[in-house]
């Protein structure tokens, strides 16, 4: 546990032995019982964050949080939920527990220096508190205070656009496997003898890469995919006022799309795009990443789950990669016969945290005397991925074929991970060329961001990738010639978050009531919606925010906080829109359907119910960012949107 949390859990104590005489009123009493109650809370989070990704919270929780669960293996984590159950209860206990304390043994002389000690840790106590920190860092990032570092490197210095051109008339196929957490350290034949068997002597004739470090935003999968296909990290919206950003991504159509990736540029070489995963695509978005940046061929275990013989055998995850391995070499076949460059990428399963899961057909079901189940997966993982390669690489069609082999990220926390941290840890990355007559070792420092700019010249093309940087060519990576690059990452996430790329509106907006959605150009966004409208037409959404175990996020908070000038849209269900104009809306102040409403909380707005689709002109829009305003007016719209939070 992180030696903060430690020190900030020794000083709550001591504020709450030395403040046990305090509590002589209701107020004092009730006060105490707050702070235990908050702080028990603010721990039970950080405990359960560093239950999953080992480094306390970070970027993948908020991220996780943010866009939904939808699709996690609950299944093995029963045991953490419990845990997290329990220390909520235990604060609540605890709180009222405190609450009763009556005076006991008062010693007088002492109680003013006991006052200030208890005091004085509590304070203390709650400032180096790990969830406070890190809560304190986005917070200062959200008000839109910059970090000193992005004036020190401008992000536009580092970023090279995506480019690519041909060098070659020989443009093979890739297939591309994402082993899910199958890190670097699990090779250390010190910490780990005689585990990894089968890809050992592959890896001894590939361009293996031994110093693949993590950058941040690249730690979870759905941000390792991001950094290998796009060469940037994966920064979550900017929910500030002063921002272009929207407040979610889970209600939106597309995926950094205004990032061009590395599928983007093959896809206009004329390469065909496949996608296969044993999980469900929706899981973090899997699904919007491959489908904006041009894949053709997305499946996931809804899609694939008709080609089982046996539907139940299954992981909490998704299908087991015995399963996965099998429908993708079918599917390497189908492709290789039609002669159209193709790029394959598989995401394994079976080597997910905490427990990691055996697949039946290996013959290697244990790792010594069976009793890390994690191990035990690592072993099998090892054995069903060098026979894929085996079977691509004895096909007729293996001579055409690049195989590239890489964790997706490093391990998060599972059963190993007092083993691996014995290690020097690295990602794996292998790459597994039939042109090549030997193997060759790069010691190279690089991140998981370098990996596509690295892979598209064995393609034969010349590229640039975004923060990427060819790990075989002369340049040197941003890991490697930037100090301290993770805070570089950390500044430079205002400028990233711009890939989100919220469209301006430079045609009619459509409000489609049959699917519940508005169309900005060629991007949906489900309803409920709030968009801010710039004065040049450029959309900041706000959607709705629903966290697992958190209360909803709704949009009337977020449109109380608007200035009277503010232009915005809001589709809503009627009776929440109608608060803005109660005294001349009651046709539609009862329905349960969508309204919208347009204009300013300042100035004119026009409120409609939506019965079919509507179109809101450019003139309409252009003509709202115009209308005059007065703050009277929006203080009265404020005190509604209130008493609507109220209720």
């Amino acid at each position: 546990m992180n030696n903060m949390l430690w020190l900030s859990t020794g000083l709550f104590i001591l504020a709450l032995l030395t403040s046990k005489n305090r509590t002589r009123t209701h107020k004092s009493a009730l006060l105490g019982a707050g702070c235990i109650f908050i702080y028990v809370l603010l721990s039970a989070f950080y405990i359960v964050s560093n239950y999953f990704t080992g480094e306390g919270i970070n970027d993948a929780v908020i991220f996780h949080l943010r866009y939904g669960l939808d699709g996690s293996g609950f299944g093995d984590y029963y045991l953490i939920i419990a845990v997290g159950v329990g220390l909520f209860i235990a604060s609540l206990a605890l709180s009222i527990f405190y609450y009763r304390l009556v005076k006991n043994d008062v010693f007088e002389h002492h109680q003013k220096l006991k006052h200030i000690i208890s005091i004085v840790a509590l304070i203390v106590s709650f400032i180096v508190h790990p969830t406070i920190r890190f809560l304190g860092e986005s917070g200062l990032k959200s008000i839109g205070i910059e970090n000193p570092l992005s004036f020190q490197y401008s992000f536009s210095d580092y970023y090279q656009d995506p480019s690519l051109t041909s060098i070659s008339e020989d443009h093979p196929n890739v297939v591309y496997i994402f082993a899910e957490s199958f890190e670097d350290t699990y090779f250390d034949e010190k910490i780990f003898p005689s585990l990894v068997k089968e890809l050992r002597p592959i890896r001894e004739q590939s361009i293996s890469f031994t110093e693949i470090k993590q950058a941040l935003g690249t730690s979870w999968t759905i941000a390792g995919m991001t950094a290998v296909q796009c060469g940037i990290p994966l920064v979550t919206p900017s929910t500030n006022s002063h921002s272009p950003q929207g407040n979610s991504m889970s209600k939106m159509s597309t995926f950094y799309s205004g990032a061009v990736c590395m599928s983007d540029m093959l896809h206009k070489e004329g390469y065909k795009l496949i996608y296969r995963s044993g999980s469900p695509l929706e899981f973090a978005g899997v699904d919007k990443l491959y489908k904006t940046h041009q894949f053709d061929d997305i499946k996931g275990i809804k899609e694939l789950k008709p080609l089982l013989q046996n539907p139940g055998y299954q992981t909490p995850w998704g299908l087991y990669d015995d399963t996965l391995f099998e429908i993708s070499l079918n599917d390497f076949k189908k492709y290789s016969k039609s002669k159209q460059k193709f790029a394959m990428f598989i995401s394994t399963m079976d080597t997910h945290h905490p427990y990691g899961h055996v697949s039946k057909s290996c013959k290697a079901q244990q790792y010594k005397d069976g009793a890390n189940s994690m191990l035990n997966a690592v072993a099998c993982a090892d054995e069903l991925i060098a026979r894929f390669i085996k079977q691509i690489q004895d096909s007729p069609y293996g001579k055409n074929t690049i195989i590239v082999v890489g964790s997706d990220h490093l391990a998060m926390h599972n059963m190993a991970i007092d083993d691996l941290m014995k290690g020097e840890r690295r990602n794996q990355f292998m790459i597994i060329d039939p042109r090549a007559t030997s193997g060759k070792k790069v010691e190279n420092v690089g991140t998981t961001l370098d990996i596509g700019a690295t892979l598209l010249p064995l393609l034969g093309y010349e590229a640039k990738l975004g923060l990427g940087r060819n790990l075989l060519g002369e340049e040197a990576s941003l890991e490697a010639s930037l100090d301290h690059f993770d805070a570089i990452l950390s500044a430079w996430s205002k400028e990233i978050s711009r890939f989100w790329e919220f469209p301006k509106i430079e045609q009619d907006l459509v409000l489609d009531t049959t699917k519940n959605n508005l169309k900005i150009g060629t991007t949906l966004y489900k309803f409920p919606i709030l968009l801010r409208l710039s004065d040049n037409l450029e959309v900041s959404p706000f959607f709705e925010v629903k966290l697992k175990f958190f209360e909803t996020a709704k949009l009337y908070g977020y449109l109380h906080d608007y200035h009277a000038d503010n232009a915005f849209l809001w589709v809503d269900k009627c009776s929440r829109i109608v608060t803005l104009e109660p005294e001349n809306n009651n046709s539609v102040k009862s329905s349960n359907k969508f309204c919208y409403a347009l204009g300013k909380l300042g100035g004119e707005i026009t409120i409609e119910r939506l019965n079919a689709e509507k179109k809101l002109t450019l003139d309409v829009l252009n003509q709202t960012l115009t209308l005059p305003y007065e703050d009277e007016k929006a203080v009265r719209r404020r005190e509604g949107l209130t008493s609507i939070k109220e209720k």
